[in-house]
């Protein structure tokens, strides 16, 4: 992603805010204008103060000049606060943005940082959670850190961009390496904050369909362990876990068990079902699950994994197309304002080379301008019209429209399966250190094997799911699922 400093990061727009507090005491941060003369930053850098410094650029509080704030509007719980200027009109600002966010974007944010002294420091950063499902919490998401910063002391108050736009505030940091946020979404929820914007004319974007929730799913049995992003590919490192050193196999196919309806029927099928109850439903899904076929585990994963952690829509599961390759799974997701096709590459092999070599074999299938096509084709009849957003989910099959111009984006999630020392030798105490070995080493040999145009072009999104006995986790699930 390149940048410009001025325009990406809003440098006009962003200052350094120092709060006077009762004890004369002082407590820095950073703060941004959303209007001629209104400015949003932490509520906790001004908190119990008297006297609100704005300065405009690093050499004016260098120069000890400022121009003076006064506090219309704080909210501890959300820890916002709205500043406006005294006499003083500002010639730019930052329009607020409210969507829903999604992890792994890269954003961009920056601030004043006490460790820099009173420079400006612009940071890259990555999404790596998002909180919006859950009804009581104390953040929206949450963010990675930047190598260039140690300690975020005075970063609080500052915007989260996304193409200009503010789509978050960074409120504080959490140990030493993550990052928390409040988004504009959560932040133009609050009634007396979107009452104070409208009176003051304040312009901020609601981006369209940003309160859908994708279709609910069973439990997942995975824990996400690793999330290694300090190169790309980024990879997820997945455990099932061990009780008393024993892998547990039994949670996972009692969890996998609930997800073969979500997995092989797609939402028309499941609608257009004529059968009595769930568990008829049920029977009949089974019966559409290839159970000899290990490729078919890998996909059910990938489902289970892509659903769980990215909000997708599943629009349909392994297919053959009109060449008699295999389509592993294709979901969509509504991200900002666009749509990404999601097209998934699995592997369940017995070694990771072997597990790789398949995989990008799968990846530069997909890539295929024919197979593309083909499976754009396919995706028309699986649409459902109780959707909604039909106008970006139609977009993917208009036939009308040049193959580049149905999607914004192209996602290949890949799963990667295959028998491991790491879960055969199980050693509590060396799991960690030893699994981020792996993910390394899975590193290398993808960045070894996919051409450099195929990473250029698409985003990679990677889960590395060492296993004990592939052909024995399968036969479990199969026995699990006719017991």
């Amino acid at each position: 992603m390149s940048t410009d400093l001025s325009t990406d990061f809003k440098l006009e727009c962003v200052y350094l805010i120092e709060a006077v507090l009762n004890d004369d005491t002082t407590e820095r941060g950073t703060c941004f204008s959303i209007s001629n003369n209104l400015l949003v930053t932490a509520n906790h850098v001004i908190l119990n103060s008297k006297e609100i410094k704005i300065f405009l650029s690093s050499d004016n509080f260098n120069d000890n000049e400022y121009v003076l704030g006064k506090l219309v509007y704080g909210n501890e719980s959300l820890d916002i606060a709205i500043i406006e200027t005294i006499d003083y009109q500002l010639n730019n600002f930052i329009e607020l943005y409210s969507t829903s966010i999604n992890i792994d974007n890269q954003v961009l944010s920056c601030g004043y940082p006490v460790e820099k002294n009173h420079h400006f420091s612009p940071i890259k950063i990555t999404i790596t959670n998002t909180f919006e499902h859950m009804g009581y919490r104390d953040y929206s998401f949450e963010v990675s850190q930047s190598h260039t910063i140690t300690n975020y002391m005075g970063m609080s108050g500052g915007p989260i961009l996304y193409k200009g736009l503010c789509i978050g505030v960074l409120v504080v940091q959490q140990g030493t390496n993550t990052l928390y946020a409040i988004s504009a979404k959560d932040i133009l929820l609050n009634n007396d904050i979107q009452t104070l914007l409208t009176e003051k004319n304040i312009k901020f974007q609601i981006q369209d369909g940003i309160n859908y929730k994708p279709p609910e799913h069973p439990e997942s049995p995975f824990q996400y362990c690793i999330n290694c992003n300090i190169d790309h590919p980024g990879i997820k490192g997945i455990d099932i876990g061990f009780t008393f050193k024993q892998w547990n196999i039994k949670n996972f196919t009692e969890s996998v068990y609930d997800w073969i309806i979500d997995y092989c029927l797609t939402f028309k099928e499941q609608a257009n079902f004529s059968g009595k109850n769930q568990r008829s439903l049920f029977k009949y899904a089974r019966s559409q699950y290839p159970k000899d076929d290990l490729d078919a585990l890998g996909d059910l994963c990938l489902h289970i994994a892509i659903r769980e952690s990215y909000k997708t829509i599943p629009i349909m599961s392994k297919v053959f197309d009109i060449a008699n390759k295999t389509f592993s799974c294709t979901h969509a997701v509504l991200n900002y304002d666009g749509i990404e096709l999601w097209i998934g590459a699995s592997s369940v092999t017995t070694n990771l080379e072997d597990a790789i070599k398949s995989a990008v074999t799968n990846i530069e299938y997909i890539m295929d301008i024919a197979s593309l096509r083909n499976r754009l084709i396919t995706l028309i009849s699986e649409i459902d019209h109780s959707w909604p957003h039909q106008d970006k989910l139609k977009r993917l099959a208009d036939q009308s429209l040049d193959l580049d111009q149905r999607f914004d984006k192209i996602i290949i999630p890949v799963f990667l399966m295959h028998d491991s020392v790491l879960i055969k030798d199980y050693d509590r105490k060396q799991f960690q250190s030893l699994f981020n070995q792996h993910i390394q080493e899975c590193r290398s040999h993808l960045k070894s094997q996919i051409k450099n145009d195929i990473i250029e072009l698409v985003d990679l999104r990677v889960f590395y799911f060492p296993i004990s006995d592939g052909l024995a986790l399968n036969q479990a699930l199969v026995e699990e699922l006719y017991s």
